[in-house]
This record gives structure tokens, C-alpha cells and sequence, in this order.
């Protein structure tokens, strides 16, 4: 019998209610035109750890605002500092090589794959205080390192410093570079630069809206003296992300109007240098130019007027030296690699892997373009594929300005937040450091409309779209993604039961056993652990959290619903079965595994298996967190739709023949079939923990799990089975090779649901050991071999393919050394 419908509840909610032009011109003077427009989200007046609010809830929200307000949060660039504000202060280190005329069409400043480093990334970060990273330029034989550290104080997030060094890769040739580095106000405020007086040795002293005023030091701390070079300008706000393209202008000029004049003997190092001027009234973008042919070191410090703690070359190396110590502890005492027996070089490719996804959270503001036309109806014009063929009237619009706070993919490659991968890193970055996933979680439920759409690409600014093809740019309100910030969410009330013992998993949970530990320096806790040692925080963070995940998993459910009736299926429940929008014949990217193939032609008699298990997901943990906050009729109405889900991924996508979890489409006759095509789409159910570890279906996924001509292989679980005749074709996205999420997803899945219940325990159990030891062994050494850690594995050689350094969800492999044998 199907009751799914059988509650009905008037409930209340709140409602949350478009392209910036950038144009660049340079004059005789060298300045750039641009316009953009802006709001004000983050109050940070507030202090850095210590508070004073009556009310916790308060407290604890400007403690954050303040613990993380300054950082390294344009994760596209190779380095670069902001505030977590619209508009705002920013600053960027850019360099290029002195040894041939040609440097100036090679500056680095945003993560590019083409540079073609040796290898790059943080070492060690923290997320919030401190980071050390190292760059190998290999064509300008430099080998950089850039370190971060915050001072707390005073009202506006503290003071910070940054220390970039630099050496030869080889000893042997020669280095010539030079560095740039630049400060940049986007929004309201100054930088007080007299023209007729200008020290370029002085500090540069401003005042910023939200951040008061301040003071910026650029220094030479090492090597051997260097000449000092400098401009300045006015610029149009929001031009700041422009600052490469600047620079390059202004040196190819200069040098092109000295080769007029008849110079022809100047060496690159004197041809490619800063005039040296300041242009127009109030400057708002400096850059400090330094070269070097030896090794050196300079420092960036920037102190906070309101700081009682100002950051001097002194405090810097104390600061960054405890820092690295509290590092090293806290991240033994987290994920306890060295008490499981790894070595040190194993222990510091952890501390690296997981470093450069927290290093690579960025703070985003912009508009996005999004097409609200009207679809066609389902069975009209079925034949349309794609999400602009499917309107009648295609009408992108730019958006009023917005921001995210998230962790990126890929800093070169994807440098802004995708909603089927954040889910992943957040239940990384949430074991490490708990409160800041929560904020960043807030953030993109922050970014969901009024219906519970959330923007499946979060493409914010002139800048984030400089980066992405115009077909990729529009986002459509119909399109949806896996909602993978569910599955962190999970991992925090799993760490929120091991922490307090007050939360119950829930009927459906099954907690993974998190350790929490309570050795915290004094005042850590707070802004680490803050929503986990407060049951009241907690509590009070997912009851106003709630309301938003409710209207997502409504708007899911409304938007991706399937017909069964209307076919003529045969379940127990005539509503659970869903289909993906936006599908064309070779690629369902809302799918998030793009390529993956699936029925021959779209059609809106489809229903997906792995969308259905994510539905039923989403429907267990919404259970767990409305037990939580008290919705007592929609935790039951909750268990419900789960149980419905549960029988219907057997009644509708169990193919007895195939012995697989299988799609459903129909015939040319429109008679119902399935569509199998064995791989990540069959083990969804068993992924997600759908399957029951009784259940006979489970041996069956055990086996093609663990099969070589199916998925299985030394390097980790292929996407698509070797024995399909999609194999390895076309694009070969999801056609076969390894992916690290939907590995760990097995993993997880398998540990938490199987190893320990049911008939198959001890088949699951061998399949997550030898699982768990390839991928380990693969990209570990993947990682020795190439420096980097890669987007997907070759399923024939476990070599590193695609994007690099790509520590988003591969990232994961962290917590996968962290699980432990079976």
C-alpha cells in the first residue's frame, strides 16, 4: 500500500527573494575602464576569538565571521589574499622570468596547467590561520614557497603576513625573475598614495569598509639588494582580478616606446620594469616590483589598525613556527596516520592532499546568468534534447550579485563551487576542522531560491565566467545535481553522536565511528568545535538549516518526479521513481557523471536508478535531522518515502537476468524495459546504503564489484564495465576510468552498512580491504611519480589523467587511509 501522500501540513516558510561589463583600455597612462556593482553580506566588527554577546548563538556566529574574515580565498590564483566581503581589499603575488624578452606573455598569477610547474600546492594549511606552500617554476628554474599566517586582534579579524621566498630548482643554471606583487581596493575606501611623495619602502597605509583602517609592509627580508619598482592607478571598482592583464600592458608598452626610441641593448630585467609613477587622483591598485637572480625573501604584512598585535618579521617566523608544530599535532590527533603504522613520506602526502583542498576555499561575489523561460511541456517536442532546445524561447539574465563560500575542485581547472562535488570535500573538511564546513555549508544553502533550487555550478562574476565556456555559463532552474551536501551534513550529526552521546543516529543511520577529541588550545574549541561541544549550537544551526533542506528535497522530488503509472510499472509504490533533467543523448550532466551512458534517447518515460537512491538518501538523513529539531510528523513522513524508496529500487530497477541495478526506459512498442549498463549507475543503491545487508542482490553487486572483466582492477573500481560495449569510447569521462568519490562512497558504504551485518559481511569485507589498499597504493605513488594528485585514474595503468592538482574530492583518499582495515 502506498501512504506516501496520506500527510498533508501548511507550513511556513521564508521566502528568499542581471552581466557586469568590464571593458579594458590602456591609454598613454596605462589605466584600465571597467564597471560593477556590489553589496555588503559580512558584518565582521566583531573580535577574533573572545566575543562579548548575550546571546551564544550570536557570539558564536561573530566569532566565526571574525576567525575566518581574512584568507587565502582566491584559490585561482597561485597566491592571493582577500577578506570574506563583496567588495573588498585583495592583494596577489604574479612573477615572470627575466632570461629572454618573451616573459611578459608568460606572468603567472592564476593556477594554469599550461605553465607546466614541476609540481605546486600547500604543504601544510589549516583553513583559517596558517599555510605554507611550495611552487616549481621549472621553465624560470625557481622554486617558490609563499607562507601564511594570521595574528588575532582587534576588531577586524586580526592582521596577517605573507613571506614568499624563492631559489633555483637547479643549482647549477641561472634564475631571473621578477616578482610582482600588488594590493588592490575593489570597493569603498582609500589608499592614502601621495603622488608628490611616494616612499615605495613606507608602508601603504588605507582604509577599507568593514575592515577599518590598516597599514601594508612589502620588504625585502633576504638576498641580495634589489632596485624597487612600483605603480600606481586608479582603476574602475571590480578590475582588481584584472591585475595580470594590467601589468602586462603597461610593461609591453613601456618596453615597445623604448625600442622606438632606439633602445636596443637593455637586458630583459631593465626593459620589463614598473614606471616607476602613480596615474590619476585616488590610487586604489599598487604593485611593488622586485628582481632577482639569487635566492631571496620578502615578507607582506598587513596590520589591522584596531589590532593590538602588530605583525612584525619577528612574530612572523614565531607564529608560522607554532603554527606548523599545531599543525603537525592536530592533524596526528585527527586522522591518526602515524598511529596506523603509514610512514612519514605517506604521513606528509596526507597532510598535502588534505592542505590543498582547505587551501583551496575561496569567497566568490558576483552575478550569475541564469534561463527561467518556460520548457516545453513532457510530450511535447520530446525529440529536443538539451536545456535550450527544450524552450520555446531561450532568455538567459544575469542575477543580482550574490556570494559563496566553498571549496573549489580544481584551482586550475574548476576554481569555483560545483554542488555535486562540494558535498564530498565538506565531509573532509568537516572531520578537520568542523564549524568551518558548517559556514561553508550555510553558504550554499544561502544560494537557493525560493522554490529550494540550487545553482548546480556557481559561476559568480566577470571572473569566474573568464574561466568557463559561454555554452556553460547558463544555469537552468529545472536542472539538478546529486545533493551531495546532504551526505556531509550525515557525517556531522554521525560526529555530533560520537561527541555528545545526546543525538540519536536515527532508525535508517548508522554512525561511522568519528573520533572527537577535547585537546584544544585555549579557545580553539569554540571556533573549531563550537556547533559540537554546544548541543545548543547544534541544535540551533540545524533547526534554522531545516526549513531550506526540507524545500530542496521538495523541489527534488516535485522537479525530477517520474511517471510510473503511465507505463504501466509494477511497484508498491505508484510515486518513487525519478528521472534526471536536461539529458541529452550522450550526456546527462546533472547526473554528475556526465558521459555515463544511458538509454539510447532521452525520453521522459526514463527513471534513474542512481536518482532514486539519492532521493531515498536524502530522505533517511532529512528523518535523522527532523527527529533532531523536533518535526516529529515530518521525520515519520520521512520514514515513509524511505521505505517506499527502498521497496521501489528493487521493484523498478532489480533486472534478475542482468543481476544489476538497472535504468528504465521504454520501446519503440512503449512497452517498459530496463537499461542496464553495468558500472557506478548499478551500485548506486548499494553506495547509498539502500540495500538491505540481507538481501541476496547485495552478493550479486559484491561480485561485479570484485569482478576484472566487470569493474574491478588494481587501482581502484573502473566506471563502467570493461565487458560494455560503451567501454572506453567517445569522450571517456565516466566510460572507465577510476574516480576517487564514488570509490570512497563504496568504501564508506561498505564499512558502515556491510562488513559487519548480514549474510555477505565477509565477502564485503574482503571486497573493502582489497579495495581500500589499491587506491591507497595508487595514488600514492601516482603521487610520488607525478607530484600531483589527479582528477581520475587510468583503469589499465593507475596513471593520474586529466586535471591536476586536483584536491577536491580526490582529496578523499585522506579519509579512506584514515578508515582502517575491516
Amino acid at each position: 500500500m502506498d501512504n506516501t501522500n496520506e500527510r498533508t501540513k501548511t507550513r511556513t516558510r521564508t521566502r528568499r527573494t542581471g552581466l557586469i561589463s568590464l571593458a579594458l583600455a590602456i591609454t598613454t597612462t596605462a589605466c584600465l575602464l571597467a564597471s560593477s556593482s556590489s553589496s555588503t553580506l559580512v558584518n565582521a566588527d566583531s573580535s577574533f576569538i573572545n566575543t562579548i554577546h548575550s546571546d551564544p548563538a550570536t557570539a558564536a556566529a561573530a566569532t566565526q565571521n571574525s576567525s575566518l574574515l581574512w584568507g587565502i580565498y582566491r584559490p585561482n590564483l597561485y597566491f592571493g589574499t582577500r577578506a570574506r566581503l563583496p567588495d573588498t581589499l585583495m592583494t596577489g603575488l604574479m612573477w615572470f622570468g627575466t632570461q629572454d624578452l618573451s616573459g611578459p606573455d608568460h606572468i603567472r598569477h592564476g593556477c594554469e596547467e599550461r605553465d607546466g610547474f614541476e609540481k605546486y600546492g600547500w604543504l601544510k594549511h589549516d583553513g583559517r590561520t596558517f599555510g605554507t606552500q611550495e611552487l616549481k617554476d621549472t621553465r624560470n628554474n625557481v622554486d617558490l614557497t609563499t607562507e601564511f599566517i594570521k595574528v588575532p586582534g582587534g576588531n577586524h579579524g586580526g592582521s596577517w603576513a605573507a613571506r614568499i621566498s624563492g631559489k633555483p630548482i637547479r643549482k647549477g643554471e641561472p634564475m631571473s625573475i621578477s616578482t610582482l606583487y600588488y594590493i588592490g581596493l575593489d570597493g569603498d575606501g582609500q589608499l592614502n598614495v601621495d603622488t608628490a611623495s611616494y616612499d615605495v619602502k613606507a608602508p601603504i597605509v588605507g582604509t577599507a569598509k568593514e575592515l577599518g583602517d590598516f597599514d601594508i609592509t612589502i620588504q625585502q627580508t633576504f638576498g641580495s639588494e634589489t632596485t624597487t619598482h612600483y605603480m600606481g592607478a586608479a582603476i574602475p571598482k571590480g578590475s582588481v582580478w584584472r591585475a595580470k592583464d594590467f601589468v602586462k600592458e603597461i610593461l609591453t608598452h613601456k618596453a615597445q616606446v623604448m625600442q622606438q626610441q632606439g633602445a636596443i641593448d637593455f637586458q630583459p630585467q631593465d626593459l620589463y620594469i614598473l614606471p616607476d609613477q602613480l596615474y590619476g587622483d585616488s590610487t586604489n591598485i599598487l604593485i611593488i616590483q622586485m628582481n632577482y637572480d639569487s635566492e631571496f625573501e620578502f615578507e607582506v604584512r598587513f596590520n589591522s589598525k584596531s589590532s593590538p598585535n602588530p605583525v612584525t618579521t619577528e612574530t612572523i617566523s614565531s607564529a608560522i613556527s607554532k603554527a606548523e608544530d599545531a599543525f603537525d599535532k592536530r592533524f596526528e590527533d585527527t586522522f591518526h596516520l602515524k598511529q596506523h603504522g603509514y610512514s612519514d613520506s605517506m604521513v606528509n602526502f596526507a597532510k598535502a592532499t588534505m592542505s590543498n583542498l582547505v587551501g583551496g576555499i575561496g569567497y566568490f561575489h558576483g552575478s550569475s546568468i541564469v534561463d527561467e523561460s518556460p520548457t516545453y511541456e513532457d510530450g511535447q517536442n520530446d525529440h529536443l534534447e538539451g536545456p535550450v532546445a527544450r524552450r520555446p524561447s531561450p532568455n538567459p539574465q544575469m542575477t543580482a550579485p550574490a556570494s559563496l563560500f566553498s571549496a573549489v575542485p580544481s584551482r586550475s581547472f574548476f576554481p569555483r563551487g560545483f554542488y555535486w562535488d562540494e558535498g564530498f570535500h565538506q565531509t573532509l573538511v568537516g572531520q578537520w576542522d568542523n564549524d568551518l564546513s558548517l559556514e561553508i555549508i550555510k553558504s550554499w544553502y544561502d544560494r537557493q531560491d525560493s522554490d529550494g533550487w540550487i545553482q548546480r555550478e556557481q559561476i559568480l562574476g566577470e571572473e569566474a565566467r573568464s574561466r568557463v565556456p559561454e555554452q556553460f555559463q547558463i544555469q537552468y532552474p529545472e536542472h539538478a545535481n546529486p545533493p551531495t551536501l546532504l551526505y556531509a551534513i550525515s557525517g556531522y550529526l554521525d560526529r555530533l553522536s560520537n561527541a555528545t552521546n545526546t543525538f540519536s543516529v536515527g532508525a535508517f543511520g548508522n554512525a561511522a565511528q568519528t573520533q572527537f577529541s577535547s585537546d584544544f588550545a585555549e579557545g580553539e574549541q569554540d571556533v573549531l568545535n563550537g556547533r559540537l561541544a554546544n548541543t545548543d549550537l547544534a541544535k540551533q544551526y540545524l533547526a534554522e538549516l531545516y526549513p531550506k533542506l526540507r524545500t530542496n528535497y521538495e523541489w527534488m522530488r516535485r522537479t525530477m518526479q517520474g511517471g510510473i503509472r503511465e507505463y504501466g510499472r509494477m511497484s508498491r509504490s505508484r510515486v518513487e521513481g525519478y528521472r534526471w533533467r536536461g539529458r541529452t543523448k550522450s550526456h546527462t550532466l546533472t547526473s554528475g557523471l556526465d558521459d555515463y551512458p544511458r538509454a539510447d534517447l532521452p525520453s521522459v518515460a526514463e527513471l534513474h536508478v542512481d536518482l532514486l537512491s539519492w532521493i531515498g538518501f536524502m530522505s533517511r538523513n532529512l528523518q535523522r535531522i527532523a527527529s533532531i529539531v523536533g518535526e516529529e510528523d515530518d521525520a515519520e513522513e520521512f520514514e515513509d518515502h524511505y521505505k517506499a524508496i527502498v521497496h521501489n529500487v528493487d521493484d523498478l530497477h532489480w533486472n534478475e537476468e542482468q543481476k544489476a541495478y538497472c535504468d528504465v526506459t521504454i520501446d519503440e512498442t512503449d512497452e517498459s524495459i530496463q537499461v542496464c549498463h553495468k558500472g557506478y549507475i548499478t551500485l548506486f543503491p548499494v553506495l547509498l546504503g539502500i540495500v538491505s545487508p540481507e538481501s541476496k542482490n547485495l552478493d550479486h553487486i559484491l561480485d561485479l564489484m570484485h569482478d576484472p572483466n566487470e569493474l574491478w582492477t588494481p587501482y581502484g573500481l573502473r566506471s563502467l564495465s570493461a565487458s560494455n560495449e560503451h567501454f572506453g569510447t567517445g569522450e571517456n569521462y565516466w566510460k572507465g576510468p577510476i574516480w576517487i568519490n564514488v570509490n570512497y562512497l563504496a568504501l564508506h558504504s561498505l564499512k558502515t552498512h556491510y562488513v559487519e551485518k548480514g549474510p555477505y559481511r565477509e565477502k564485503a569485507a574482503k571486497v573493502y580491504n582489497e579495495l581500500r589498499d589499491n587506491l591507497i597504493k595508487n595514488i600514492y605513488s601516482e603521487y610520488e611519480r607525478t607530484g600531483y594528485v589527479w582528477e581520475q585514474y587510468n583503469d589499465k595503468t593507475g596513471h593520474g589523467q586529466r586535471s591536476h592538482p586536483f584536491t577536491g574530492w580526490t582529496a578523499m583518499i585522506v579519509l579512506i587511509m584514515q578508515m582502517g582495515r575491516a
